[in-house]
């Protein structure tokens, strides 16, 4: 029972994903009306001609490439604040990871238009040269991104038993920079690219904070592209949904070869 159970649940699960992705597609590529589908059309009118109209836009190519210098800035920042503070939490405060973990969570309770609305008050005087940059995006990104990628790091750590090699590296006179760089580091390349790769999935679908800053940023891009045309809009976003999930897919499959467990709240 409890078998028919998990793979009833599982059916409905993918049907609920599967089905609005098959509408997208046959919406996208196939130029037959609904009223006219039967089983004589439903094959006919089929065409890539949306997802190149879309790839031709000049407008398209510097919103991804806005779009791909943000995800690179914002790998760095996050990588910058969270991996010593990971490390250091998991060799020298273990006692401090729960805390710390549900600290990263923070982010997720203050909605994107009151961060967006504080910093502009705050920088809008002092500094505004920030806001009118593109890259004023970044910090926001960063925050945003920061439960996945700290959960990543943690997860990274906690496979490699980092303490235990920072205890054994000790014993041996290695200094701290050094068990770092040539102990820890070396260890953990896994978990940071999974942690890059979900940054540049949080990027690449963001639109809130992009919006809010008035940006023009790929998702930004698509959804005033999708009100001219429509079909290669919808195209476009399926394409980057299916890159996204692909990655993310990829990511988890590393995770798991890897054998770290990502955990959802730390506590």
């Amino acid at each position: 029972m409890t078998k028919v159970f998990k793979w009833g649940f599982l059916i409905v699960l993918a049907l609920f994903f599967v089905v609005p992705l098959l509408a997208m597609a046959r919406f996208a590529f196939q130029s037959v009306p609904v009223a006219l589908l039967t089983g004589e059309t439903w094959l006919k009118g089929w065409s890539i001609d949306p997802i190149i109209a879309a790839s031709t836009e000049p407008a398209m190519w510097t919103a991804a490439r806005t779009s791909a210098l943000l995800a690179v800035f914002t790998i760095i920042l996050t990588l910058v604040l969270l991996l010593p503070l990971a490390i250091v939490t998991e060799i020298k405060a273990p006692r401090m990871r729960p805390w710390l973990t549900a600290l990263t969570l923070l982010p997720w309770v203050v909605p994107p238009i009151a961060l967006v609305v504080g910093v502009s008050v705050t920088f809008r005087t002092g500094a505004p040269w920030f806001l009118a940059s593109v890259f004023s995006l970044v910090p926001f990104y960063a925050l945003w991104a920061m439960p996945f990628t700290y959960r990543a790091l943690d997860a990274g750590l906690q496979a490699i038993s980092a303490r235990t090699l920072y205890e054994a590296a000790r014993s041996t006179g290695a200094s701290f920079p050094t068990i770092i760089l040539r102990v820890i580091l070396p260890n953990m390349k896994a978990s940071i690219v999974a942690a890059a790769a979900l940054t540049t999935a949080l990027v690449l679908g963001e639109f809130a904070f992009a919006s809010l800053l008035l940006k023009e940023t790929l998702p930004t891009f698509m959804v005033n592209f999708q009100q001219s045309q429509a079909r290669a809009g919808l195209a476009l976003a399926l394409i980057i949904l299916i890159f996204t999930a692909l990655a993310i897919g990829i990511v988890v499959r590393t995770l798991r070869r890897r054998g770290l467990n990502v955990q959802t709240t730390g506590l």
